[in-house]
């Protein structure tokens, strides 16, 4: 039987072959072409590539706003929900793995049923965190007990609702703009009530303005980024918290030297602070566009100019760590290194203020007029 198996395996690709006589088909090249073209020259439309399941569950993955909730979910929901819900470790580990896991399958449901625009998406980075912030210290002001669990979960999922919901109407800058202004107005808020607590007795009391302030705050940056004559970008908002850094340096300058009370160098650094914001906005927002790659680069920018200033500082003989030469020296270098990475960037007019969007020039009617045909003829329209 062995002897025979090679000629079954010789005849079986034999009788597959067509019987003799029967003409072979021949490939062409034309017919490669023909399959490529219909006649009348077009071609022939192309199925498109269905949707399979691994193809959707790629593209969910990929989404930003999923892959930023999963991350939230394993840092902040999960731990948060655990240390609510439980009190030994076996529930909490469960509760955890519970709740990270579902911040996955909730985002992937919410990216594939939702549009989700890019203000939603920036929005619902930065609110959970900040909503998180503000749970807790309500949570503190209310029962005045370090347990900040139950607060720090439901204000997160509140700030994800609220930056779902409200991110809808607004852009990147506006989103950026409200968080900025929540985080902004809450510092100046229980910065100032700090500075006049002489006895350090009116914690819970800062932490509940510190909220509402943060609640207020948020609405007003977007507010301000909404409705300002000039346009208003993420990079902008990036480069007016460099400008309040720089500005607060400055204030510390005048604070540095000698034994200031904590009131006087907290209204010192306040004010510089708010200061810095104003020059930031009247210098930098108001005049140029900036890209939130542009933001980071002022900020680097800044960074880089204060560390030279305080290294000029100390090569000149200041013995203090920090003194006012070193806070002014500071932040002279940062607004150096600002101004410079400005000049590097080039001229970049902010969208809302270019000339050549609001003037319209009409040189006919200037030929009108000197043809003195009778009426009224506009030679040059400026819209505000």
């Amino acid at each position: 039987m062995h002897r025979l198996l090679p000629f079954l395996l010789l005849a079986l690709p034999l009788a597959a072959q067509e019987p003799p006589g029967v003409p072979k088909p021949r490939l062409e090249l034309a017919d490669s072409a023909r399959r490529q073209r219909q006649p009348g020259g077009t071609r022939t439309a192309s199925t498109p590539a269905r949707d399979t399941g691994v193809t959707a569950v790629t593209r969910i993955a990929r989404t930003p706003f999923v892959r930023t909730q999963t991350l939230l979910g394993i840092v902040l929901y999960g731990p948060s929900f655990a240390a609510t819900v439980a009190d030994r470790p076996v529930p909490a580990a469960a509760a955890y793995l519970v709740m990270a896991g579902g911040s996955f399958f909730a985002a992937a449901e919410l990216a594939r049923d939702l549009h989700i625009t890019d203000g939603m998406e920036l929005l619902a980075t930065r609110a959970p965190v900040l909503g998180a912030a503000t749970g807790a210290a309500v949570q503190y002001a209310l029962t005045g007990k370090n347990d900040y669990a139950a607060g720090l979960f439901f204000g997160s999922i509140l700030g994800t609702t609220g930056a779902l919901t409200l991110g809808r109407r607004l852009t990147t800058g506006a989103a950026m703009a409200s968080v900025f202004g929540a985080e902004a107005a809450a510092g100046l808020a229980i910065g100032t009530m700090y500075a006049f607590d002489e006895d350090y007795s009116n914690v819970r009391a800062r932490a509940a303005v510190g909220a509402g302030a943060a609640v207020a705050g948020m609405q007003l940056g977007a507010m301000y980024a909404t409705y300002s004559r000039y346009h208003v970008t993420p990079g902008d908002v990036q480069a007016l918290w460099t400008a309040s850094l720089i500005g607060a340096t400055a204030g510390g300058a005048f604070v540095a030297n000698g034994q200031p009370g904590h009131k006087t160098s907290t209204l010192a650094l306040l004010g510089g602070a708010v200061t810095g914001l104003v020059a930031g906005d009247r210098l930098l927002v108001r005049r140029i566009d900036h890209a939130r790659g542009e933001g980071t680069l002022v900020a680097a920018a800044g960074l880089a100019g204060a560390l030279m200033g305080g290294g000029v500082a100390v090569l000149v003989g200041s013995s203090d760590r920090f003194n006012a030469a070193t806070a002014a020296l500071g932040a002279a270098g940062a607004t150096g290194g600002v101004w410079m990475v400005e000049r590097w960037m080039g001229s970049r007019p902010d969208a809302g203020r270019r000339i050549s969007e609001r003037l319209t020039v009409a040189p006919q009617s200037l030929a009108l007029a000197a043809a003195r045909v009778p009426g009224t003829h506009s030679l040059v329209r400026v819209t505000f």
